[in-house]
């Protein structure tokens, strides 16, 4: 449901924050006098330590910001799915084609690893020692240097791999299908740690192989295509590739921290005072490096049950509390609370689905990982891993009594089930994420000398792997895709053409009519859409007859637009929204059906929360096509004449009709496939029928 926030609004999507990166100028000269220090300390007091001299730190990013081409964006929606042969290499249009050239064996050369054909290239050391120009940076963010590879994989079906060309003297890499993953060898062969590759469930399903492949790149992964039958995969295997990503982080400062005890043991020093070399640079600015965006609490014990099986082994819950700090009150606070479903007139399979479990969506909660144990609920600055839903996400970014500094140095952020943010709160969502690498206000614990050259330079953010899964397509999510994630790594896409559509599902024997609204662009849309709207919808409600009509709007801000407009024009309506009590929707309902009035107003979320069956639908218009999808089939399965009232005088009349625009090419591809989504809209007609009327 939507929070109302009387003090902390959220800010508009696309707006940066207050502390953004590019405000980094208080540290700078704190920043480069501590790498001047390093160096003179290093070359008075350590010139025998080591054979290769020490270079100076990487001068600081310059201030580069790109603005969203938003309108481009949706344009190339709609001149989507283009032709291109499997394998083929899409060079930039202002250059020549990319030929590779092998790389060149040169001490101290510059490279990067996500464009070596050697197997260890996209090893966890290599990515996160490997730092940026200010070059590389521009280029990132303008994207004016990517290579497009497309190919096709067994289980995933067609990838699109978008990867920055940082280096010209570099390969490209191998986008062949990959192997199974069937033991604990072939999961070492990938640099998984052996603590939990011996406690693996074998064998993985070839879409967890496949899956595990690309992430374990730590290149950014966009998953369309999550189901109900391939959820638990999909999350057993980004937490392993969260707990095997954690377990190197820890490995490699518990092995550091070592190396710097015993240096200072030499020196006859505390640790604190000496000059730490640079090679010992493994940390960000602050502890926590994973976090987990997820709708429900039932996720999150799913999520730490997995992590919970990978690191201890299967267990029963009275073992797991030895081994996991707090489990007990984890258990309590994030199982249980099952909502009531009926037995009589059953909620449809996806329902019960989607809200079996704890569905509370305002929760957060730390993890942090000991030599023997893991602890729950720790201390946000303390915690390793972060799970929260992106309204306990908000709530911890707006509280003036504490601050979110922890966000500033995640390295792998997982958002799982993103279509249900939308009924949530799609802002909560892009207000968290733009807080994510932003400067810190204070730096209590942290050693400047061990944390990595690109963090302190305000490069986080391209240092991020982002894993993105949702069950279908939409034109937010391809926003979040591509204007939050700046991997350098780059990013690979899963672009399965939608055959049929949810149309297929349809069994009430009716004509389903499609008409296009024209749009200058895509800021005009919202307006355009509501004068069609009235001109040309709103008259027909005054027509003597006219009565039974649902109109069923996806967005609130809409719904409460077109309520004004119904009360301003006297127009005979009910309404049905997330926000209306239980006795007023049944007593709506019951208006309705013994029409009592003309129109009922139903909004997206209404049904998605409670999927009320709505009996006596003659006409109904759809202001926009559902975000999501086998809404489309089920509300025009309840116009079936077994939900009609036999005495409403109305016979066999009936109508459907959806208003579109050019912009919901990827909501028309979801209804009735990509194909005909693409002919709706760049087609010559205004108005396109489509039929399931038995002859």
């Amino acid at each position: 449901m939507k929070p109302k926030h009387s003090k902390h609004k959220a800010k508009p999507y696309g707006k940066a924050p207050v502390r953004k990166n590019e405000k980094f100028s208080k540290n700078y000269s704190y920043i480069q006098r501590s790498k001047q220090m390093e160096e003179s300390h290093r070359k008075e007091r350590l010139p025998a330590l080591t054979g290769n001299s020490f270079e100076p730190g990487a001068d600081l990013l310059s201030e580069l910001q790109a603005p969203a081409d938003e309108t481009g964006f949706y344009e190339q929606l709609v001149n989507g799915y283009s032709n291109v042969p499997t394998g083929f290499i899409m060079p930039n249009e202002s250059e020549a084609a990319f030929v590779p050239a092998p790389v060149k064996t040169v001490e101290k050369q510059s490279k990067s690893p996500v464009q070596s054909n050697d197997d260890s290239y996209n090893s966890f050391s290599k990515r996160f020692d490997f730092d940026l120009s200010e070059d590389n940076i521009s280029d990132l963010i303008s994207r004016t240097d990517t290579t497009l590879i497309k190919s096709s994989w067994p289980a995933v079906g067609n990838l699109k791999f978008e990867i920055p060309r940082l280096d010209l003297n570099a390969h490209n890499p191998d986008c062949s299908p990959p192997s199974s993953i069937s033991s604990s060898s072939d999961l070492q062969k990938l640099e998984v740690k052996m603590s939990i590759s011996a406690k693996v469930a074998f064998p993985l399903s070839a879409l967890q192989s496949e899956l595990f492949h690309i992430v374990n790149n730590y290149q950014d992964l966009y998953y369309p295509y999550r189901t109900h039958s391939n959820a638990e995969e999909i999350r057993y295997m980004y937490c392993l590739h969260a707990l095997n990503h954690m377990l190197k982080v820890r490995s490699l400062i518990l092995r550091n921290n070592e190396k710097v005890a015993a240096l200072a043991k030499s020196l006859k020093l505390s640790p604190n005072e000496i000059s730490i070399p640079e090679t010992f640079r493994d940390q960000g600015l602050k502890r926590m490096k994973v976090l987990f965006i997820v709708p429900f609490r039932e996720s999150a014990l799913k999520i730490v049950k997995f992590i919970g099986d990978l690191l201890f082994g299967s267990q029963d819950d009275q073992t797991r509390k030895n081994s996991m700090t707090n489990y007990e009150r984890f258990l309590q606070d994030y199982s249980g609370n099952t909502i009531y479903f009926p037995k009589t007139n059953p909620k449809p399979y996806d329902y019960e689905q989607t809200f079996s479990g704890n569905t509370d969506d305002n929760f957060k909660i730390g993890m942090r990982f000991t030599k023997k144990s893991v602890s729950l609920f720790s201390d946000m600055n303390s915690s390793d891993i972060l799970i929260a839903s992106p309204l306990g996400l908000r709530m911890l970014v707006t509280d003036k009594d504490s601050d979110f500094d922890f966000l500033n140095s995640i390295e792998l952020l997982i958002i799982d089930q993103a279509e249900l943010f939308l009924a949530q709160n799609w802002e909560n969502l892009l207000h968290s994420l733009d807080h994510l690498h932003l400067q810190p206000q204070n730096l209590p614990d942290t050693n400047c000398q061990r944390v990595r050259t690109w963090c302190l330079s305000g490069a986080s953010s391209f240092y991020r792997q982002t894993l993105f899964f949702s069950s279908h397509e939409l034109p937010e999510f391809r926003a979040v895709v591509n204007s939050k994630c700046q991997n350098y790594q780059g990013k690979v896409r899963i672009t399965n053409l939608v055959e049929y559509g949810d149309i297929r599902n349809v069994i009430t024997p009716i004509q389903q009519v499609f008409r296009r609204i024209n749009c200058t662009n895509v800021e005009s849309t919202f307006d355009d859409r509501f004068q069609h709207f009235v001109k040309h919808i709103m008259p027909q409600f005054s027509k003597p007859g006219f009565s039974h009509c649902m109109l069923y709007v996806p967005s609130y801000f809409d719904f409460v637009r077109i309520r004004n407009q119904f009360k301003t024009d006297m127009i005979s309506f009910v309404q049905i929204s997330e926000y209306t009590k239980k006795e007023k929707i049944s007593r709506a309902r019951d208006i309705f059906f013994h029409s009592g009035a003309s129109v009922l107003l139903y909004s997206e979320r209404a049904h998605f929360f409670r999927r009320t069956r709505i009996k006596g639908i003659r006409n109904l218009i759809m202001y926009q096509p559902p975000n999501f999808p086998h809404f489309y089939s089920e509300l025009i399965n309840l116009m079936l004449e077994s939900n009609q009232n036999p005495r409403d005088g109305f016979g066999d009349e009936m109508s459907v009709n959806i208003l579109y625009s050019k912009y919901d090419l990827l909501s028309l591809s979801n209804i009735v496939g990509s194909e005909n989504a693409l002919k709706l809209s760049t087609g010559k007609k205004d108005s396109y029928l489509f039929s399931t009327k038995t002859k």
